[in-house]
């Protein structure tokens, strides 16, 4: 036993941190000091051999400092950076308090936790843009248990929403695949769309749509965001549409593809290939219609939607 602990504390070790607690489980936390910051971190063994963060202090300055350098520069040419006071303002409702100087939206701060006491480092413009989606950029510590209780609670939410999950729930926000207990008609439906009880109704039970009926792919430009959207909807209804032109974007494309899942084969491949176009600085404040997941810039070739969509297509 006292064999298997020592090479349990060189695990600890070896990733800089030195153990100020006993151990007990690989999925329970255990105090320990990090040696590179000097910070006292809770981590758990199972996260370690998982390759999980080690510091998140040491590695919050390692992956925002760059992060923050672009897309302050991306920004500044079509938008406010903001002031330290709206900075101090996003981080107040995250209940983080700054250990660290505070300046513009861009700037990383190093925070405490006042819930858990968890020290880390995050950006305040990645928690407005986040709005309306707790604890996206706020404490990862919660964020955890905040993400086990719902894996937890997930069956039983969509069960009373009539539906069965296809597979374990992935997270609150993104989209679960799931059948209809109606009709058997796949849906994605995310957690907490659920929730708050703003998901959309079954369409085939309500509306007689099938997913195996015509759907489109359509190319939209944000002209102010200097962004462009690729999306998907049934081939008979132009919500979607409709709501992209009212937040002021201009539909350039579309193609007509013979069923939902060649929609979303065509909506994947266009993702991947912008991908080295993305725009990580959009989110739910200049989309409030949904969306901006699938933006990249507009600086970025034009797609030509019918080739895309006969290249793409089995056959």
């Amino acid at each position: 036993m006292r064999a298997n602990s020592e090479a349990i504390d060189e695990e600890f070790r070896a990733v800089g941190l030195e153990p100020l607690a006993p151990y007990t489980r690989a999925a329970d936390e255990r105090l320990c000091h990090c040696v590179t910051c000097g910070t006292n971190r809770w981590v758990r063994l199972s996260n370690l051999r998982q390759g999980g963060i080690a510091c998140r202090w040491c590695h919050g300055w390692e992956k925002w400092i760059p992060w923050a350098e672009q897309a302050r520069a991306r920004a500044a040419t079509w938008r406010s950076l903001g002031t330290a006071q709206e900075s101090f303002g996003w981080l107040s409702q995250s209940n983080l308090a700054p250990l660290t100087p505070v300046g513009d939206l861009y700037q990383p701060v190093g925070v405490v936790c006042l819930v858990c006491g968890e020290t880390l480092v995050t950006v305040p413009e990645r928690i407005q843009a986040s709005k309306g989606r707790p604890g996206w950029f706020g404490c990862e510590r919660c964020a955890v248990d905040r993400k086990g209780q719902v894996r937890a609670d997930a069956e039983g939410l969509f069960a009373a929403n009539g539906l069965r999950l296809l597979a374990p729930c992935l997270g609150e926000y993104v989209p679960q695949r799931a059948n209809c207990l109606g009709c058997g008609v796949e849906r994605r439906v995310s957690y907490n769309d659920l929730r708050t009880g703003s998901a959309p109704l079954c369409w085939t039970c309500t509306h007689g749509i099938r997913p195996d009926e015509p759907h489109r792919v359509y190319l939209v430009h944000f002209s102010s965001l200097k962004v462009m959207k690729v999306g998907l909807t049934h081939n008979r209804h132009d919500r979607r549409l409709f709501d992209h032109e009212i937040e002021g974007g201009r539909v350039i494309d579309t193609v007509v593809v013979p069923d939902r899942e060649a929609a979303r084969r065509l909506e994947y491949l266009l993702k991947a290939r912008y991908h080295s176009w993305r725009t990580p600085d959009v989110g739910p404040a200049e989309f409030p219609q949904g969306g901006w997941t699938e933006t990249w810039r507009d600086d970025a070739p034009v797609p030509d939607l019918a080739a895309e969509a006969a290249a793409a297509s089995p056959g």
